[in-house]
């Protein structure tokens, strides 16, 4: 079984050019063989946003147009997908904007749509908390469960791995470029989570009004239940990195 995940950086300013870029990304992951392959969070947007007024310009119901392109992806690729996204829930004459991530099976039908719960401050400015409980879902690749970014920091996280025993988590991530050594920190959140980590980040500068500029540090991973690197990418570029794993029976 093959594990792909998808390093990118959209460019905020192309949504559509965005989308066919990270589509021919996911193409290259299946042309290898890859049967789960995991996106950034927010993959197709960037990630600062000024307020929910500026975020609701991309933001997307579970079943929106960007949806509608990955599901027929996997369908016709046979491949499962997990890809971060910004949200949009409408009824009862109100509306709420999560952080989220689309878990889409080889059929092309939504597995699960999780709901980032630990917020960075840069999601408070248009984020409220996610209420959904954390995943676990049955994939070729076997147990599935997957997290967003800042959901790494929260030992609840953790320990609902540690007990899920995963054989895969997909982690949708745009972690900050901090100065340290990114893999010891994420080994060390790992600890006794006996699954094979497949981390999909972006890259480089974003400014947005309202916040300090940013960067982001790159270095998408797959990492081993022992923590050992199987595939890395550089600090920037686009890329695909893959890795073989054993399927259990």
């Amino acid at each position: 079984m093959l594990l792909a995940a998808i390093q990118f950086k959209a460019d905020k300013g192309d949504r559509a050019g965005s989308q066919a870029r990270l589509l021919s990304l996911c193409e290259q992951a299946a042309a290898q063989g890859a049967s789960l392959v995991v996106c950034p969070e927010m993959a197709m947007t960037g990630y600062l946003f000024r307020d929910a007024d500026d975020v609701r310009r991309v933001a997307e119901p579970v079943d929106g147009p960007s949806f509608a392109l990955l599901s027929q992806f996997a369908a016709v690729r046979g491949c499962t997908v997990v890809c971060g996204y910004p949200e949009r829930v409408s009824g009862d004459g109100s509306e709420r904007l999560y952080n989220s991530a689309w878990i889409i099976g080889p059929d092309g039908k939504l597995l699960y749509n999780y709901r980032k719960r630990l917020l960075y401050d840069a999601d408070m400015t248009w984020a409220a908390p996610g209420d959904t409980p954390y995943p676990l879902v049955r994939s070729p690749a076997g147990s599935l469960s997957a997290g967003i970014c800042m959901d790494l920091n929260d030992d609840a996280f953790i320990a609902y791995l540690q007990e899920a025993k995963a054989h895969v988590v997909a982690f949708c991530t745009n972690w900050l470029e901090e100065g340290h050594d990114l893999y010891f920190y994420w080994r060390y959140r790992l600890l006794s989570v006996p699954s094979y980590f497949v981390a999909a980040n972006t890259y480089g500068d974003e400014v947005c009004p309202g916040h300090e500029p940013t960067r982001f540090a790159g270095q998408s991973v797959i990492f081993d239940p022992r923590g050992r690197v199987l595939a890395s990418a550089p600090p920037s570029g686009d890329a695909v990195i893959t890795a073989k794993i054993r399927v259990p029976r």
